[in-house]
């Protein structure tokens, strides 16, 4: 599943998968501003059948907190 994850937020950022690291946040690159941010969400809700709990949105800032939301949300 992680690596879904990286895949699809590379394409929405419109970067090389090799930018995308557990490390990296929003801020961290020019393409993960607040509007990439909600593109990431968006997409992620869609492809995945996910929902982000609303009051979660705001931590969703690094790659490794989206994985671990991601995958508490499938796992529940």
């Amino acid at each position: 599943m992680e690596s879904q994850i990286k895949e699809i937020i590379a394409r929405v950022l419109n970067v090389d998968l090799s930018v995308i690291s557990n490390d990296l946040s929003s801020g961290d690159i020019p393409e993960w501003d607040s509007v990439g941010n909600l593109a990431i969400i968006s997409t992620l809700e869609q492809e995945l059948d996910v929902e982000f709990p609303l009051e979660d949105l705001f931590d969703l800032t690094s790659v490794r907190s989206i994985v671990d939301e991601v995958n508490k949300l499938i796992n529940d």
